[in-house]
This record gives structure tokens, C-alpha cells and sequence, in this order.
């Protein structure tokens, strides 16, 4: 079969958004807004409308001042589209007070909905798409790996659907699906459903494949493509825009290559940051049934590395409640306040003069790698109670391999660890090991909950800066920022002695208050 003429729908900053929170300089903007200018890319999808209340950017919550500088940039030849997460519509009259104000800024909504919602979808469409005419109504099908080879549910979907929308996307949400499998899908559309609807695709990129799978799927009817600049998207991310316009003989030729290099240039410095693309990790959460969403958290924000991530993705997590076992090596918590030590630079600096002024009873725990590995690197010699917290991947990035030298050397009392990645040997060398059932939690949570089992309703923080100069620096923040906040409503009283971004009360050890 020829291929079918499509249409490059470049959804770069509405997707890539999951790796920044929707965060982006006007300069990153305006550089992607002049590269598809001047490329064949049809259709900028240029983030999300929402009324949702978050800590999301203005790439979430699409408004009229970034919208109307779009359309500058662009021209007349260009679209922009919007995404709603349908999840967040509650009814006709809270999507018509979404879109009243976007008339004539924006020429279609796409609407991600999973298949379970599709009745809910139709009704609620049926009566706001013909309030605004100007605006085309698009649907993205999630979750396609779930029910593209199903065709009762297929004809459930478009029976619900049918004249109620301009076009249908498919998206392949777990990045799980091969040519195979979409010539499959559009085999049946086409059979009973060919002219009901103009088709796109969306792919992601957990195998690799969304780029093959984009060409068999436009082999077969589908006129509109997603893509995005370097595949930036959600986890592995998505079929590359650049990829796409480079093997297409019509497109190539439409290329101003000045202008996309600059762009693709930057946004090879944020990848090699962020690392969205196809591994591993993210084929095996796919071909395993996991969301790429579960398995983005765990590297972005849990910061695993891949095998510890793979390790993970198939445990089910504790959740909130979490035990301990041998909690009753430390009971001399109750004498002194702890001092939970963070991982900042700051502790090369000052971290010596203070651990000399606080008393020599105080029992101090380094929270994770980065404070271990600190501390080594000042040598320092104190004699109050220590304990070394490893939560994921953190014992793979210990400078040194912990045995009872070390032990010894640095007057190390024991460990408090997670089951699931504490190394056998570990047990021979030290029995003062305070064994977790969690998964990967955030090290100052897990040492919080181990405080309040013990009824010690006290800690300092020490070297917790709060640094937020990269995305996931702020993805470390907020986590910390969540846990102090969960902990503190839990009863636990939390100050930090050093200066810090976060929003608990400062103490300072300099004055005997």
C-alpha cells in the first residue's frame, strides 16, 4: 500500500512538558516556535488548557498572552493545537468555561481518554462542539496495547463516537506495540471504519519502534503523525520529529536547517540531563504491561539507575505504612535530637566546625550517599552515634564498599536499610542494621517514620540547602518538601541548624536557645 499523505503534529513542548513541569524560558519557546516555522511541521501542539489547580507551568494552563505570541511566530500556515486531560472534566459547562477563551487563538483540542471513559466523553462533546465552530474537537485513544486487537471493543469505542469528533489519534500509552501490531489495528479500521474519521497515530518510544510504527500506521490511512524534537515526551518519549522530516523526500526539502540545528542542539544538552529515550528500563515496563509514566517517576524522581528502577517496577510498594525490623538497636534516640544529615556541598565547607560544636551524644545519620561520601571526603573523627541510610541505588554510589574496616574507621554504628536492595554480606559484617520494607523511599520519610515508631518526636536537619538549579534538582526538592510536610502533620517537630530553601523552622547552634 502507498503511503498515505500526513500531516507532522509537533507536540515537543505539550509532551516534553513531563520532564520540566511545564516549565520553559521564553527563549527555549521562542527558538522551537522559529524552527517549526520553518520546517514542514503542520500542527504545534503547544501544551495544555487546564483549570486544574497545581504547581504546573504556563505550558499546562495555555493562555492568552503565550498563545497569541505563538500565532506571530508561526503565521497562517501553521496550527495550534491544545491538549485536555479529560480525567480533569467534570462536565459540559466546566469544558465550555475552558475553551471560551481560546476561540480564535487556537484551531483544535485533542482530548486524551481511555476507552473506559469514551460514553462519558461522547455526551459530554455532544453538547460543546457545536458551541464552538471554529475550534476542531480531536480525540486521542489511550492505551491502544490494551484494545487494538479486540474488535468488540473497538466497535464499542467508535459507536460511541461516531459523528462527534474531527479526527482520532491512537496512542500507544505503554510504548508496547510493533509494526505487527498497528498494520493489525489498521487492518480492522479500515475494513469498518475507513472514512469515519480522519486518523493519526501517536507512538512511544520504549522499544524503539515509534518512528517504524509511525510509517506503518501512515502506510495504512493514518494522515496525522505526532513527533516531537529529539523525541522529548513522557519516559522514553516519542518518534522523532527531525527523524521523520529527514526520510520523508517532500519534507526534506522544506527543511531551513539553521534555524531546527540551533534547536536541536539545545535540546541535545537537556536530554543528556533528563534522559528520556528508548532503554532498557522503559522496554521492559512496556512488554511487562507497566506504565512508562511508573517507571519515569522512578528514575526522574526516586533516581534509580535502570537495573535498580527494573527491579522495582515489579514489586508492589508499601505505600504509606512501612515496618522496620531490629528498630530496637537504637533506642538511645531518646536521650539526644537526632541530626538527619543532608547531601548538599555546603557540608564541605561548614560541615566540620559544626559537627564540632554539637554534642558527642547526638546521634547523627547521613542521609544517603552524597552526605557518606561528604563526610569521607573531611575525614573527620567524631564519636557520636552514626547511622548510614540506603535507599535504592544509593549503596552502588558509596565512594568506598562498606566492611568493618570502614565500620571501625568511621565509628559507624549501623545501617538503616531497605530489604529488597541490602546486599547479603552486608548482614555478616554489621548487625546493627534497621531492616525497611519500603521501595525506594525518600530517605528523609523513611527516617521520619522510623522516629515516629519509636516515639522520638524530634530532628534537626543539617545541609539540606535545598537546591533547585536543574529539573532534577527541583524533583529532589519537592519530594523533600512533601515528605517534611507529611511528617510534620504526623507529629514529628522538624528545624534544620543550617540554612536551607525548604519551608521548616531554622534553629541556630550557635546560640543556646
Amino acid at each position: 500500500m502507498n503511503n498515505t499523505p500526513y500531516k507532522i503534529l509537533d507536540c515537543t513542548i505539550r509532551d516534553g512538558g513531563y520532564y520540566t513541569d511545564w516549565h520553559f524560558t521564553d527563549n527555549f519557546v521562542n527558538e522551537y516556535l522559529i524552527a517549526c516555522a520553518n520546517s514542514p511541521v503542520s500542527i504545534v501542539e503547544l501544551g495544555y488548557i487546564s483549570h486544574s489547580k497545581d504547581t504546573n507551568g504556563p505550558y499546562y494552563h495555555l493562555e492568552k498572552n503565550i498563545l497569541k505570541k505563538a500565532k506571530r511566530i508561526l503565521g497562517t500556515k501553521k496550527k495550534i493545537f491544545a491538549m485536555v486531560n479529560f480525567k480533569e472534566i467534570k462536565s459540559s459547562s466546566s469544558l465550555i468555561k475552558l475553551l471560551k477563551d481560546k476561540v480564535g487563538l487556537i484551531d483544535g483540542v485533542r482530548f486524551a481518554v481511555a476507552p473506559k471513559s469514551i460514553k462519558k466523553f461522547s455526551k459530554i462533546i455532544s453538547n460543546v462542539s457545536p458551541k464552538f465552530k471554529q475550534i476542531s474537537f480531536n480525540l486521542n485513544l489511550m492505551y491502544l496495547s490494551e484494545w487494538f486487537d479486540k474488535p468488540k471493543m473497538i466497535k464499542t469505542i467508535f459507536d460511541s463516537i461516531s459523528n462527534k469528533v474531527d479526527r482520532v489519534a491512537f496512542v500507544d500509552s505503554y510504548g508496547a506495540l510493533t509494526p505487527d501490531d498497528i498494520y493489525l489495528l489498521m487492518k480492522e479500521i479500515n475494513l469498518f471504519y475507513k472514512n469515519k474519521f480522519e486518523y493519526g497515530c501517536h507512538f512511544h518510544n520504549n522499544c524503539g519502534l515509534a518512528l517504524a510504527n509511525s510509517i506503518i500506521a501512515n502506510k495504512n490511512g493514518c494522515k496525522i503523525i505526532d513527533t516531537t524534537f529529539t523525541g522529548m515526551g513522557r519516559g522514553a518519549g516519542n518518534a522523532e520529529t527531525e527523524l521523520l522530516m529527514s526520510i520523508n523526500n517532500d519534507a526534506r526539502k522544506k527543511i531551513k536547517g539553521f534555524h531546527l540545528n540551533n534547536f536541536l542542539e539545545r535540546l541535545d544538552k537537556l536530554k543528556s540531563e533528563m534522559k528520556w529515550g528508548s532503554s532498557f528500563p522503559y522496554a521492559f515496563a512496556a512488554t511487562n504491561g507497566y506504565s512508562q509514566s511508573d517507571m519515569m517517576d522512578l528514575i526522574q524522581k526516586k533516581r534509580l539507575d535502570p537495573s535498580t528502577a527494573i527491579q522495582v517496577i515489579s514489586k508492589k510498594n508499601t505505600g504509606s505504612k512501612i515496618t522496620f525490623i531490629n528498630k530496637d538497636k537504637i533506642k538511645f534516640l531518646k536521650k539526644s535530637n537526632p541530626i538527619l544529615i543532608g547531601g548538599a556541598k555546603s557540608f564541605l565547607s561548614q560541615g566540620t566546625q559544626l559537627l564540632k560544636t554539637i554534642s558527642n551524644t547526638s546521634p547523627i545519620f547521613f542521609s544517603g550517599s552524597n552526605a557518606f561520601n561528604n563526610f569521607l571526603d573531611l575525614n573527620l573523627k567524631i564519636k557520636n552515634p552514626k547511622y548510614l541510610i540506603l535507599t535504592g541505588s544509593e549503596i552502588k554510589k558509596l565512594k568506598i564498599k562498606l566492611n568493618k574496616k570502614i565500620f571501625n574507621q568511621m565509628y559507624l554504628n549501623g545501617l538503616v536499610a531497605e530489604k529488597i536492595f541490602l546486599p547479603k554480606y552486608l548482614h555478616s559484617i554489621n548487625r546493627n542494621i534497621i531492616i525497611s520494607d519500603s521501595i525506594a523511599e525518600n530517605p528523609l520519610m523513611l527516617i521520619g517514620k522510623l522516629f515516629l515508631s519509636l516515639k522520638v518526636r524530634k530532628m534537626l536537619l543539617a545541609f539540606f540547602d535545598g537546591n533547585i538549579d536543574t529539573k532534577r534538582d527541583r524533583i529532589v526538592f519537592d519530594e523533600t518538601q512533601e515528605s517534611i510536610n507529611k511528617l510534620v502533620k504526623q507529629k514529628l517537630k522538624i528545624s534544620t541548624i543550617t540554612k536551607s530553601k525548604f519551608k521548616v523552622d531554622y534553629k541556630n547552634p550557635w546560640l543556646n536557645d
